[in-house]
């Protein structure tokens, strides 16, 4: 209450005068439109999720909201785009989490993610599921481990690139199982489904967003979910953690997070998180993102950040144990 600080009063009313200004512009910001960077090629998480938000979110914003792909390198070739961008919130990246595990596995690292962005809002989180061709031999998840154990690299699996989660989720399966498979690569999950309809490749940790259309026209056939419990899109696909004891810590999942440079002040955060909330939770894109496996979130700033940390800390101790590693 002001009647408690009577000294402090007159300092006061300078220091609220200079910023004034600076109240102003965050209030005025955006003054043109905002461009959204995907990292990978249009079909995945990051891709759904953006084309979900960004109509709503430039309803918010006052402001055209438009949607870049730019796929390669396992999401960092757009992550770094937005990396080096001005820091000024006009540049944002959506992105799965690839954009912090893609570059871990890149000596020496081009650049670290942790340090050189951050969240303006974790939208949602998406588990991770198992899937095969209608017609594969593997029926169940415990015929595809059986599978697994006897024909090992001969079984081959399709990612978004090296380090993403398509990739670590296959990854941590071998180490943890103590199985062998090949892997190979695409531009983004949705090339890598499409190389799977064809029979290029016998599998793919996929992200449920990506998988769901092609699971629920009989296309694909899912084995098992890649978190600790059943999911409500497939509430009938077991998990992995309860098809085998050895798969009891076994968790993947993907996020669909806002971010931008490290330097971009707080104004233009805090408007482009108000503005995903305000998209996320509009009654028909919530409701599709649900249809189509997203569980939103909505965090703060602060919040995203630090799971950032958390999941940096995770993945690059499955890196370093699995030895892998990307050309730069």
């Amino acid at each position: 209450m002001t009647h408690r600080f009577p000294r402090r009063t007159a300092l006061a009313l300078p220091a609220l005068s200079l910023l004034a200004p600076v109240a102003q512009a965050q209030a005025s910001w955006p003054e043109r439109s905002v461009n959204m960077i995907v990292p990978f090629a249009p079909g995945g998480t990051p891709d759904i999720g953006a084309r979900l938000l960004a109509p709503k979110m430039s309803e918010f914003l006052g402001q055209p909201v438009t949607v870049e792909n730019r796929a390669g390198a396992g999401s960092t070739i757009g992550t770094r785009a937005v990396v080096q961008a001005r820091p000024d919130g006009y540049t944002a990246l959506m992105g799965s989490i690839s954009f912090l595990t893609a570059p871990l596995t890149l000596q020496p690292m081009p650049f670290d993610p942790v340090e050189t962005l951050r969240c303006a809002c974790l939208v949602s989180i998406s588990p991770y599921i198992l899937i095969v061709r209608a017609d594969s031999p593997a029926r169940d998840i415990a015929g595809f481990h059986a599978m697994a154990k006897e024909q090992g690299a001969r079984l081959n699996y399709g990612s978004a690139g090296i380090g993403t989660p398509l990739h670590l989720g296959a990854e941590l399966y071998k180490l943890m199982m103590g199985v062998d498979l090949t892997h190979v690569v695409y531009r983004g999950t949705g090339p890598a489904i499409t190389a799977l309809l064809a029979g290029e490749i016998s599998m793919i940790f996929a992200d449920v967003p990506g998988a769901t259309a092609h699971i629920r026209s009989g296309a694909v056939r899912p084995l098992a979910t890649l978190v600790a419990n059943r999911i409500q899109q497939f509430p009938d696909v077991p998990t992995m953690a309860e098809s085998d004891p050895r798969l009891a810590d076994y968790e993947v999942y993907t996020w669909a997070m806002l971010t931008v440079p490290k330097a971009t002040p707080d104004g233009p955060v805090m408007r482009l998180n108000a503005a995903a909330r305000h998209a996320a939770q509009s009654p028909e894109v919530a409701q599709r993102l649900t249809d189509l496996g997203f569980d939103y979130v909505g965090s703060t700033p602060e919040e995203g950040d630090a799971r950032l940390a958390r999941e940096k800390a995770k993945w690059q101790d499955v890196i370093q144990r699995g030895n892998i590693r990307a050309d730069p």
